[in-house]
């Protein structure tokens, strides 16, 4: 708003310049044809003002009513009109002089006004069927010179005479060809004119606009076809009224366009007309760094809708950015103003803003003339910024922005294909690390604090204690036999096992006869027995080991090498290095299944459309890559470029989301969930040791260092450029055409809301037919034709890029 404040500024002073203005109902009159002249003050007026005319031979001028009339225009603003009825019978070219409105503050002069009298004869009469009658009426296209130069806008008319007998409801818009030449569109006037052909009453219905010649030579407006909807009456059903079309045709019109002369001044960018320069700022004082904000206004008559906007003619020691423009309205009239804005940052200390040039050719003088605005002294404070301990500071060069010409190139994929499990699910796999800590947390704490509360099973402790003295049993037979048997018989007594019947019938030959001695056991017999006996006494041993060598086995069968994925991408990457990008995009695309190719594949498809001449197809494979890897840094590149270069609407995002976005946004989700994960563990490690230990110490560093994780990853998560935000995926489309129509309904005949440049983001709200319903990020909604905008997720296998057609979705349809 700061910067937007001088240039109204600017532009009222323009307006200002000139508050008395001319309407003319028709510049291009037949003999004895009345038009209406209107002096215009939107100022307020004193009421003694008068408005002086200069008499034109061969022109009748009077005036109409009392003085000037009171009335209210366009935003309630007040304005008083002087009126006049103007008529000739004499043919030729006529220029009635500057008005005067003269009042106690001075004088003000308005606009000169050109009118051209042509003769009846020069009419040329046509018939036309409308409701079963013949209708005859004449119709023209009028310019004030028949030898414009090139660039030069001239006013033009289409004038069509049709009876007063005959009631139109709709004159209708013309539809027109042109060669060589650029003319806006042909608008009828609200209000008709009269004059007497024939003998007859005839309405005149003006249809202004402009037209400029785009090369030199023989150049056509024309021929036009005109659609007027007229009510008939019909006799037979009592005179009830009906809609009948009556269809006009308008000849074309030849001129001679001239060349600019040779000898051109430097700095000319084919500015045709006389026009002034204005420059403005409000950024008298800057401090180093700073950019200084430039309000450039060229007001005058000609072709102002496709100025250039003035440079300066001393750039030395200036960084200049691109000039913006202030859109005009769509009348396109030729006298006006075109408004810029300039931003430049000085590279150098220094003490003025140089002049800017405009240099331009006046079609009047048939000259070249130059003019400078003067230079705006200009104070470069000191930065504010703390001062360095180094003896002398050199000033800093600004950061350099992107000054891409073209689009980064191919990266070399090694995996076309994502595997069959999703990376977003792969990137969830490290939380079984910390969850299985938590676990092992939770088994130590039911250990300290749980488990010495459960009563032991007696059983359990009586067999371990009958073992533990099986072990410990005398080294001589006599002894080890003895406890041996004592244990099979209390724990064994059922058991059939080999082992079994071998240690009862030892103890019976060694401690049931007279003979038995006190030899020790040999050390491996012992080790035998006390091994069988207590493998007998658990057998949950034996089915442990089972289980371990099934899980080894299927941890064989797991181990088995996947089948490898046989990728075209060495014969995509020829197709794609020898021009053939419609062969490498589809290539690309028909490696696997849309659902599984990798953002780089997806990406390099984006760069083949985009040399393949379809750079809303690019935006929409590249807009699909980040759909894969939101941090893709080659295709978040490009976008940004193609956006830049042909002004697409999307989201406008500060800088610093695109520094947050070198990161995924499942990394910072991570962040989220690993802060919440240390937090878990830490307070489990409390329980889960004893006082003193040196696992808390670490718990408390991570009490502290949680909430930071977490914190980072709330803000990255919240401030992350996702587009999602704007519109569910599914819901996000492209523009796919090199300029896309957006209508108020869907017709190809409806009033045009806006172009939409190639790869525009927008949000399909409703599909009709050929017709889709959006909604742009602007909040910009219309129709637009379906073949000229793609889902951003397809629905099915999408098709290849293609090169774009030489014809319009419009144009086609209208075929």
């Amino acid at each position: 708003m700061r910067l937007l404040i001088p240039l109204l500024a600017c532009l009222s002073a323009a307006l200002e310049a000139s508050p008395l203005s001319a309407r003319m109902s028709s510049q291009f009159l037949v003999e004895g044809e009345q038009a209406t002249l209107e002096y215009v003050i939107s100022d307020g007026l004193n009421p003694r003002a008068q408005l002086k005319l200069t008499p034109v031979d061969g022109l009748e001028i009077r005036s109409v009513g009392l003085g000037a009339e009171p009335r209210i225009a366009f935003g309630r603003r007040r304005e008083y009109v002087f009126r006049f009825m103007v008529t000739s019978y004499t043919p030729g070219n006529y220029t009635i002089p500057a008005a005067r409105l003269i009042d106690d503050a001075g004088e003000i002069l308005g606009p000169e006004v050109k009118v051209r009298v042509f003769k009846e004869t020069e009419l040329q009469w046509s018939t036309a069927q409308a409701g079963g009658r013949s209708v005859r009426y004449a119709a023209g296209f009028h310019t004030i010179d028949d030898t414009p130069f090139v660039k030069e806008v001239i006013p033009t008319e289409l004038k069509l005479y049709i009876p007063t007998d005959q009631r139109v409801e709709d004159w209708g818009i013309p539809e027109f060809q042109r060669d060589g030449v650029a003319a806006w569109r042909f608008e009828p006037r609200p209000s008709l004119g009269r004059a007497n052909l024939l003998g007859r009453s005839y309405y005149a219905v003006s249809y202004p606009s402009t037209l400029s010649p785009t090369r030199s030579g023989m150049v056509t407006l024309g021929p036009a076809k005109l659609r007027l909807i007229t009510v008939q009456t019909s006799v037979q059903n009592f005179n009830a009224a009906f809609y009948e079309p009556l269809n006009v045709v308008i000849p074309e019109l030849n001129l001679a366009s001239q060349p600019l002369p040779a000898g051109a001044p430097e700095g000319f960018e084919d500015a045709v007309g006389d026009f002034e320069l204005s420059v403005t700022t409000s950024d008298s004082e800057v401090r180093e760094g700073d950019p200084v904000n430039v309000n450039l206004v060229v007001s005058g008559a000609g072709n102002l809708d496709t100025l250039n906007a003035p440079k300066p003619i001393d750039t030395e020691g200036w960084k200049l950015y691109p000039a913006s423009s202030v859109q005009r309205d769509d009348r396109r009239d030729i006298t006006g103003f075109a408004a810029f804005r300039q931003f430049m940052r000085p590279l150098i200390p220094q003490n003025q803003i140089p002049p800017f040039r405009l240099v331009f050719f006046n079609p009047e003088t048939e000259t070249y003339r130059t003019i400078l605005s003067p230079a705006i002294p200009l104070k470069v404070l000191p930065s504010t910024a703390a001062p360095s301990m180094a003896p002398s500071v050199p000033m800093a060069l600004p950061m350099p922005i992107e000054e891409m010409t073209d689009i980064l190139g191919l990266t070399r994929a090694g995996m076309p294909l994502l595997p069959e499990t999703r990376m977003e699910n792969v990137s969830r796999y490290w939380q079984i690390i910390p969850a299985i800590l938590a676990l092992i947390l939770l088994f130590r704490i039911a250990q300290l604090h749980l488990f010495p509360k459960l009563k032991p099973d007696p059983e359990r402790v009586a067999r371990r204690k009958a073992i533990k003295e099986l072990e410990k049993a005398p080294a001589e037979e006599l002894g080890f036999y003895r406890t041996a048997g004592h244990f099979v018989e209390e724990w064994l007594g059922n058991s059939n096992d080999e082992l079994v019947k071998d240690v009862l019938t030892k103890r019976d030959q060694t401690c049931f006869t007279g003979d038995a001695d006190s030899a020790p056991v040999p050390r491996s017999e012992r080790q035998r027995i006390v091994r069988g006996l207590r493998r007998l006494m658990l057998p949950l041993i034996v089915v442990i080991a089972g289980t371990t060598a099934d899980l080894r086995a299927d941890d064989e069968v797991a181990a088995e090498p996947a089948p490898e994925v046989t990728a075209p991408e060495m014969t995509a990457q020829e197709a794609y290095d020898s021009n053939s990008f419609k062969l490498a995009a589809r290539l690309w695309l028909e490696s696997g299944p849309y659902e599984r190719l990798s953002p780089d594949t997806l990406y390099n498809i984006g760069n083949a459309a985009y040399r393949l001449g379809s750079p809303g197809e690019a935006a929409l494979y590249w807009r699909r890559a980040l759909t894969r890897d939101s941090s893709h840094p080659e295709a978040r590149q490009n976008l940004r470029f193609l956006e830049r270069k042909f002004g697409s609407i999307t989201i406008k995002r500060p800088d610093y989301q695109y520094t947050l976005a070198k990161i995924p946004l499942a990394g910072w989700k991570s962040a989220i969930w690993a802060g919440g994960w240390i937090i878990v563990l830490s307070l489990l490690v409390f329980p889960a040791t004893r006082p003193m230990a040196r696992m808390r110490i670490a718990a408390i560093s991570g009490l502290v260092a949680a909430p930071i994780l977490i914190g980072a990853g709330v803000v990255g998560h919240h401030f992350y450029p996702d587009d999602a935000r704007f519109a569910a995926l599914e819901e996000q489309a492209v523009v796919t055409a090199d300029r896309a129509s957006i209508r108020t309904d869907a017709a190809r005949n409806a009033p045009l809301v806006l172009e939409a440049p190639a790869g525009s983001l927008c949000r399909v709200l409703k599909e009709t037919g050929d017709w889709v319903y959006i909604a742009f990020t602007n909040e910009t909604r219309g129709w637009i034709a379906a073949d000229q905008v793609k889902m951003l997720i397809p629905e099915a296998q999408p098709e290849p890029p293609t090169p774009p057609s030489s014809t319009s979705s419009d144009e086609s349809k209208s075929a």
